[in-house]
This record gives structure tokens, sequence and C-alpha cells, in this order.
């Protein structure tokens, strides 16, 4: 089995500009010579003012910085409070990204041709120069970077490409790029618009460096985690396509960046969803000692993951022949969640196997409270008797046991003469569940089934009761149902016996022999 998981976009906040003072191992400084007093005065107003008096403040400002010979001692500083004022003018509404040098309130001697100036990238060189001065500078021009211009311009990006405009989007990106190029968010629309273009290789590597980044924030927590779960998902993707050159790198990322997510959420349904990935790279890879690894945890400490995870788990080393570790994993699941299905079926066929017949009997019987019109789960039950029976020196004891494993069969000949009850799919959701499953008619007549399903949490408490009435279904075939609960909290069901039709309802035949006793 295997779990998708759906990728949320991810969310910004508008970020707003904070005065913060150079200070520590950023040499930088705003207020030497007296000169940059003023303009860092005139800065300080504009972040205060509001739209209609901000200009006025900015170009009185970029005024004061005119004449480079009053501050020619200090070039850096100078430099930053500039750049300070190219982005103030973005933050401003109707502020295209150019603005001409007499727009800014530069004094253009006559007769010389001045340039526009592109804000974002003007604002970018000037700070770059301020964080080339020392460790802690960064941090002071961070602000400056991640401030409303480049909010609104990445949101820009990230809007266009959700209307599918690749080419506004890459532009906006670009532009955000220049204020703050190493963001998360930037290096995530880079990424979805590589993957836009077909472009895999470009969009791991984006990707790449969008973990790394969010990493290093611990408020981006959650974006990091959806980061690492579309990086993961996009190298185990493209090891099965195109990049099957580098097939077993690709499968190796996937797999380290999967076994990651699992360990950080173990008792959430992203840990879960992280095992079902995994599990399918290794049980594609066909390793033994692969699949034993990845196990291992789950094996080691069932208690810190979901009973779904464990239920994969025992899937996953079942079919891998490790019949050991899938006990535990479904012995750990039914601890959590008592009354799965395939959980209770599958331990119970495992303990036929390893003729522990007592371990078997109370697994049958909630199964046949949890799916009792499914002729397999009588059989299953017949089984424990019948090792009982091979077992037993006691010819009396040896008789009882062998007249339970003939009633229980006759029981399974019953249902096989009426109807089959089969559950197809038992869906968790945030908001309830779904369950669908198929009747199938046995029976020599066509007739209705009503179909009663009890819905309950991880106690065995019933949250919601639901009926379904299937239409008349002809003799041998198959009519389907679908049940949508709503409730919060279910994680298992049970459904009540199907009624057979009236005896006269149904013409007289052959008596059916008891069918000998079968391997599940």
């Amino acid at each position: 089995m295997r779990l998708s998981r759906a990728l949320p976009a991810l969310a910004l906040l508008a970020a707003p500009v904070r005065l913060v003072e150079a200070q520590g191992e950023c040499p930088v400084e705003t207020l030497t010579p007296t000169a940059l007093t003023t303009v860092t005065l005139s800065v300080n107003r504009a972040v205060q003012a509001d739209s209609a008096s901000a200009p006025k403040a900015l170009r009185d400002a970029m005024k004061g910085l005119s004449d480079e010979k009053k501050f020619a001692a200090n070039l850096v500083g100078a430099g930053f409070l500039k750049a300070q004022i190219y982005v103030l003018w973005m933050h401003q509404a109707g502020t295209s990204e150019t603005m001409t040098p007499e727009q800014l309130g530069v004094n253009v001697p006559k007769g010389q041709t001045s340039q526009p100036i592109d804000l974002a990238r003007a604002a970018d060189s000037l700070l770059t120069v301020v964080e080339a001065a020392g460790p802690a500078c960064a941090e002071l021009t961070l602000q400056w970077r991640q401030s409303k211009p480049w909010t609104e311009r990445i949101n820009k990006a990230y809007t266009a490409f959700g209307a599918g405009n690749i080419d506004s989007a890459s532009y906006w990106a670009d532009r955000a790029s220049l204020l703050y190029a190493i963001s998360p968010f930037v290096y995530n629309i880079k990424a979805q618009l590589a993957s836009a273009r077909g472009d895999t290789p470009t969009m791991l590597a984006q990707l790449r460096l969008a973990v790394a980044a969010a990493a290093k924030d611990t408020s981006l927590a959650e974006t990091e985690k959806q980061l690492r779960f579309q990086l993961a998902s996009t190298a185990q993707t493209y090891a099965m396509t195109d990049g099957a050159a580098q097939k077993a790198a690709l499968n190796a990322e996937a797999l380290a960046l999967f076994q990651g997510l699992l360990e950080k959420y173990p008792s959430t349904m992203d840990g879960t969803y992280a095992f079902s990935a995994g599990s399918e790279i290794v049980q594609l890879q066909g390793d033994s000692a692969a699949t034993r690894t990845f196990l291992a945890p789950l094996v080691a400490n069932s208690a810190k993951y979901t009973d779904l995870t464990l239920l994969l788990g025992a899937e996953t080393a079942r079919a891998s022949q490790r019949s050991g570790d899938a006990i535990a994993l479904y012995e750990g699941a039914l601890a959590k969640n008592a009354n799965i299905r395939d959980a209770n079926y599958f331990l119970a066929y495992l303990y036929y196997e390893a003729k522990q017949a007592e371990k078997m009997l109370p697994l049958t019987d909630r199964l046949i409270a949890i799916d009792p019109s499914n002729g397999d789960n009588y059989l299953m039950k017949a089984y424990a008797y019948s090792l009982f029976a091979a077992a037993e020196k006691d010819p009396k004891k040896k008789a009882e046991y062998q007249r339970l494993q003939d009633s229980l069969s006759a029981e399974e000949a019953k249902l096989a003469a009426a109807h089959k009850m089969q559950i197809t799919r038992f869906e968790r959701r945030a908001q309830g569940a779904a369950l669908g499953g198929a009747v199938e008619n046995l029976a020599k007549v066509a007739r209705p089934f009503t179909v009663t399903v009890e819905f309950m949490d991880a106690k065995g408490e019933v949250l919601q009761t639901m009926t379904a009435e299937v239409p008349e279904t002809a003799a041998g075939a198959r009519s389907n149902f679908l049940l949508e609960p709503t409730t919060v909290g279910i994680v298992a069901f049970r459904y009540r016996p199907l009624v057979m039709p009236p005896a006269a309802a149904r013409p007289a035949g052959p008596a059916r022999p008891v069918a000998p006793v079968r391997r599940p």
C-alpha cells in the first residue's frame, strides 16, 4: 500500500522595515561624519512617514548624499544609507522597478544624460558591500533585503505561477532574487519554474538549496518539512524515469530524506507518508539488508510510530519474507488500534505458520466481529482448531477440536451459498473516512442488500453508524457501495452481518458439502 501526500503551497508573510543600529562585529557606521547623521535622520523620517510625506523625506536623504567628498571616509556607511533609500522607494505605492536620478532627488548637472536606476539591483549591489564588511553585517542588511518589496515580488511570482503565467512568474522571481536570493521561497519558486519547463535536474538543485536555507531558520520548520517531502518525491520519481542513469544516487537521496522525516515526525501522518514512500524504494530495490535497516527502528520501538505506519511496515516485512518483523509490527499496530481488519487477519495467518494456535483465537474472534460476512475469517479460525487437533493426544479433546473445525467450515460453506462481503477501500481522513466495498451475491436469485457499518476510534468506541442500501444484485454478480462518514477520529470499522434472504425466496438445490480446511 502506498499513501500519497499533497504538498501545500508555501506561505509568505509581509516583513516590515525596522531600524537596527549597526553593532557587534559589523563595523558599518551611519552617524559619522556629521553629514551622514542628517541623512540618517531623513531616512528615519521616511520610515515613519505616511505615503504622502515619505517621498519628500527620501529625496531630502538622497540630496544629502550628493556630495561624496563629505563622506569620503565612510563610503560603506553612505552606501548603506543609499541602499535603504532605494528599498524605501520600493515601499511606496506606484513606484516602478526603475527611477531616474531626478525622480530620486539627485541634481544632475546640466547637459548630462541621466540613466534610469534599477532600484532592486542597485540596492543589492550596495548591501553586498555592507555584508562584506563583517560577519554580523548580513543580519543588519536582512531587514532591508527581506522587507515589503521582496515579499511583494516573491508573492507576485507565486501568484503568476499559480495562474499558469510562467514568463511573469520567472520575471518576478528574478526581481525578488535581486533583493534576497538565498531565501528558501526564492529557491522553491525557481524549482517550480524548472519543473514547469521539464528541467528536473535544475528543479532538484534548487530544492536542495531551498531545504538547506529553510533548515537555518527554526521558524520555517513547516516549510522545511514540505520542501523535504517535495525533494524526496521528485528524486524518487526522477530515478524511475529520465534520471535512470543516476538511479542509485537519487534513490539513496530520497530514502535518506524519507527516513529523516519519519524519525522527526514518527507519531504523525507525515511520518506515515514518509514511511510509505520509503518502503516503495526499498521493496523495488529488492535489497534484504536495506529492508532490514529500514524496518529496524519500527521493530525496536513500535510505540513511537502510528498504527498505520506499523501496519505498512508489517506489510513490507511480510512481502520481504521477514515474518519475525511482520509479527512484531502487526502486534504493535494492534496494540494501538485493535480493530484493524488486515492486521488481525495476517497476524493470525503468521501465527498459523508458526503453529501458535492459542494466539490465533483472539484475532479470529475479532475478525469475525469486524468482518462477519466474509467466509475467509471463519476458515482462519478453523485453521487454529486444526492446529489444536493436530497437536492433541487425548482422543476426546482431539474430536472436540475437529468438531469445532468442521462447524466453522460449515459456516463458511453457508456464506459461500449466500453472499460475500469484500472491503476494498478504507481511507482515513482528517474529517472522517471513506469505506468502499462490494457485495457478491452467491445465491441463486437476485436480491438487494443492506450494509450497516459502525465507524470507531482507536479505543473501539463507535463514533458514527451509516447504512448503504445496495440495489438488487443478480445471482453471481457484485454490487459496489461507498460510505463517507464525517466524524473526526475514525480509524477503524466493523459492519453488521448481512441478512440471509427468506428461505422461500431461494430455490431448493443440492446440499453443498462442507469444504475442507484450506490455506489462506
